[in-house]
Order: C-alpha cells, then sequence, then structure tokens
C-alpha cells in the first residue's frame, strides 16, 4: 500500500484511449484543459504565455490567414500577408 501511490502514474500512462489525462485531471480536480494549462503554466511559463499569443493573433487574424492559404494553395509560392497585432488581453 505505501508503494502504489507512487506507481500509480505509471499504470495511468498505460491506460487506453486518453484515460491517463482522465486520471490526470481527476488528480488534479479540474478538466483536461485546465488541468493541462496548469501543467503547461509549472513547466513553462514563458511557453504557455506564447501559446496564448499565438491564439489571439490567429483568432484576430483568421479571416487574413485564410486568404493567405487560399492565395498559398492556388499559386504555389509563399505568400506575404497583413495582420493585426491585437493588445494584450490580461
Amino acid at each position: 500500500m505505501a508503494v502504489g501511490p507512487f506507481l500509480s502514474p505509471f499504470f495511468a500512462r498505460l491506460l487506453p484511449f486518453g484515460l491517463d489525462s482522465r486520471v490526470v485531471a481527476t488528480v488534479m480536480a479540474s478538466d483536461r484543459w485546465n488541468a493541462g494549462t496548469a501543467l503547461m503554466r509549472a513547466h513553462s511559463p514563458q511557453g504557455l504565455h506564447d501559446l496564448e499569443f499565438a491564439a489571439q493573433l490567429l483568432q484576430a487574424n483568421r479571416t487574413a490567414l485564410d486568404d493567405c492559404r487560399a492565395a498559398v494553395a492556388k499559386t504555389d509560392k509563399e505568400q506575404r500577408c497583413t495582420i493585426i497585432v491585437p493588445l494584450p488581453s490580461e
């Protein structure tokens, strides 16, 4: 019984169908999205910040980027695109 808590993370890793992430979320008393965010923040706060900024950048420029991707597909050449950099959200 004393070894069980230390071995359970290794056993959870062997579970099929992504159940290991559900186990982690349960242990962290959160849903998988927020548990994953907390793990990323603990491991690399700057990496999480960069990911959040990239998501804001994509959201603010989705139409322009879609148009640019369509131009790349049509011309088979790299394209320059004008984007808007949003103000940081707090």
